[in-house]
């Protein structure tokens, strides 16, 4: 699993490429932790394009990020899920409690 970032005017975009896995969920979260320890933004954006898999502990770390995104008044959104991975979020309930957009541009229009 790959994490990097881009910040987009009051968004930060975090880009996940590979499998988010039981095995590497841990260090995904904690290097999406250290991009946003410093970060003063409206937006956090979870680009899942490049994902290919997202097992459970995965599911568990963008909502652990959302609830603490919260309590700081900051939305978490996820984008650019392709037909298996929005299937996902969506049986484990994500898009009654994130935003989903298609495309990552369409996330960026909430900032």
């Amino acid at each position: 699993m790959e994490v990097t970032s881009k910040t987009k005017g009051e968004a930060i975009v975090i880009y996940l490429n590979g499998e988010l896995t039981t095995t590497n969920s841990p260090e995904a979260q904690t290097e999406i932790n250290e991009v946003l320890e410093s970060a003063k933004c409206k937006l956090v954006v979870i680009n899942v394009e490049n994902v290919d898999f997202i097992a459970s502990t995965g599911l568990r770390i963008i909502l652990a990020l959302g609830k603490k995104l919260e309590e700081s008044g900051t939305e978490l959104v996820v984008c650019s899920a392709n037909p298996t991975n929005k299937s996902v979020f969506k049986m484990a309930g994500f898009s009654r409690l994130f935003k989903i957009f298609d495309t990552e541009e369409e996330a960026l229009k909430l900032t």
